[in-house]
């Protein structure tokens, strides 16, 4: 799949520069704030199911291109056929707004399979957290194995505040990440989090200075790659599996 609004590459480990062992990608929608299109969800999910077969990455770090991490959906794209009233879909009368209502769905499923493709990819996979992380994209954040966030980055869960409702995992990784109360705290109020507290509070790992970044994060992720292959990938196995138990359709 030829991607637009995402970047991927196989980078060199800074540690081994001979062994190309770390995935970067990258949400690509700097002036939207990398909100998440259909397109977008199109493009991870697509890239996390190729992924799981590629046994020459052994750590996948995601981050968002300019200034967020990404601000969560972005809503006229993701409900277009429903503004559109399913125009150009071939359809007529009651049909063709079933049809759009049905493909508005599709987005809400894509985006789920998307985070699951994301939870059950063998390889370690960090959220580089360069900006703010806002709604879907806190959620994204959260279905990674680790969270490493720059000095200013910014967290907000707002799906509640907005008139929705947490879909992408978040009520289950944040409550195991939080707690209860911390989890729901957030939830319900859609308040700020700088990444100072989001580090206390244990929604984030680690904290780097912002000048320098993303090689930093790079680095780190190449002292994860550099350690043996099949230790590594049985370690995030288990902890995956004791992970994920809860894990439902329903949920």
């Amino acid at each position: 799949m030829e991607f637009e609004e995402i970047r991927w590459q196989i980078l060199p480990n800074p540690r081994r520069p001979a062994e190309r062992t770390i995935g970067l990608v990258a949400l690509h929608r700097p002036e939207q704030l990398n909100a998440l299109t259909p397109t977008m969800r199109l493009e991870l999910d697509a890239l996390f199911g190729e992924l799981r077969h590629h046994g020459g990455v052994r750590v996948v770090v995601i981050t968002g291109a300019g200034r967020a991490f990404s601000t969560g959906g972005d809503l006229k794209s993701e409900a277009q056929v429903l503004l559109d009233a399913g125009k150009g879909l071939g359809l007529e009368g009651p049909y063709r707004k079933m049809a759009a209502y049905w493909l508005n769905d599709v987005r809400h499923i894509l985006l789920q399979r998307m985070v699951r493709r994301l939870e059950d990819l063998p390889q370690v996979t960090i959220a580089a957290v360069n900006g703010w992380a806002v709604g879907a994209g806190l959620e994204l954040c959260a279905a990674c194995d680790i969270r490493v966030a720059a000095e200013h980055a910014m967290f907000a869960e707002v799906a509640v505040s907005a008139g929705f409702e947490t879909e992408a995992g978040g009520a289950r990784n944040l409550t195991k990440l939080l707690g209860k109360g911390r989890a729901l705290d957030l939830l319900l109020t859609g308040r700020h989090v700088t990444a100072q507290e989001a580090e206390r509070l244990g929604l984030v790992d680690r904290l780097l200075p912002t000048e320098g970044f993303l090689d930093a994060v790079l680095d780190y992720a190449g002292e994860i790659a550099a350690k043996p292959y099949l230790s590594l990938r049985h370690a995030k196995d288990l902890v995956r599996y004791y992970w994920l138990q809860d894990r439902s359709d329903e949920g």
